[in-house]
């Protein structure tokens, strides 16, 4: 685990933890509970560019009261917009319920639900476990980092299964890359059979009519092109569903790692040689039930 602080910014941080656990308004103290989880990075050693977890040596990490507090100041002000906007629209009276839950295994009753809006993890991108462990260990939802691992869609910490990856093009991709590397096939072909079954989770959830919109970009790995889109468009179409619209965009910057080097496929500087762009386009696919 990334901290790097001293043991005074240690005690403000409990401070302020133990003080949002005091409170007895759950949605208030949620509210906390995610002002603190931000601010839990900027207040560590961890590299602040890096969605991995890297130690920066001469980080000074920032005072954790006074960047608490500025950080629960733009989260009111976003809030009270959020009020605004959603008054102005006619929207407060609408009733919302919030489950968290696997994608895999959602709590809505079957032919529910009218649109879904999603924009899935992103193949061997990044371990999205360890871009949380901060927040995962302090408020406790693991107290074992491997285990939280295996946890995610698209992590490569991986049980070899029986793989149902319902797409010729996923087929095709596997094929290519375990002739390159037989551990990057695995990966790739557990993230396409893990995402078949979000997707019929998204099918059993959705009205007839209902439809689906998924955010999702194409990367390259080993020189193998891996088309996240096409895969996710032909396993939906496969499982009954159809296109309704493909919008496609380029992606001026994004909070994902933007250089991957071509032999490797490890992420890379912007100063490397052999340099691709991981995911230089995004597409939007638009499927109906």
């Amino acid at each position: 685990m990334i901290t790097g602080l001293s043991p005074k910014k240690k005690r403000k941080l409990a401070f302020i933890f133990a003080e949002i656990s005091k409170l007895k308004d759950e949605d208030i103290r949620d509210f906390f509970y995610c002002g603190f989880s931000n601010i839990l990075k900027n207040c560590s050693i961890w590299l602040q560019k890096s969605n991995k977890p890297t130690r920066d040596i001469n980080k000074k990490p920032s005072d954790p009261v006074p960047t608490f507090y500025k950080q629960i100041k733009v989260m009111m002000r976003g809030n009270d917009q959020f009020y605004e906007l959603s008054k102005e629209k006619n929207h407060l009276e609408i009733l919302s319920q919030v489950y968290c839950a696997d994608a895999r295994s959602v709590p809505a009753k079957d032919n529910s639900v009218s649109l879904i809006v999603t924009s899935p993890p992103y193949v061997t991108s990044y371990e999205y476990a360890d871009l949380h462990q901060l927040t995962a260990l302090w408020l406790e939802y693991t107290k074992d980092l491997n285990d939280f691992r295996k946890r995610f869609i698209g992590t490569s910490y991986y049980n070899k299964k029986d793989l149902i990856l319902n797409s010729e093009i996923a087929e095709k991709i596997r094929n290519e890359l375990l002739k390159r590397d037989s551990k990057i096939a695995e990966e790739v072909s557990t993230y396409f059979s893990e995402m078949n079954q979000v997707f019929v989770e998204m099918k059993r959830m959705l009205k007839e009519g209902g439809k689906t919109c998924i955010v999702i970009g194409n990367t390259s790995l080993r020189g193998v092109e891996i088309l996240n889109a096409e895969v996710f468009a032909e396993q939906l179409q496969n499982l009954g569903l159809r296109i309704v619209d493909i919008i496609k965009r380029e992606i001026p910057s994004k909070n994902l790692p933007s250089f991957r080097d071509e032999k490797t496929g490890k992420f890379a500087r912007m100063s490397d040689k052999n340099k691709v762009s991981v995911y230089p386009t995004e597409y939007i696919l638009i499927m109906e039930k």
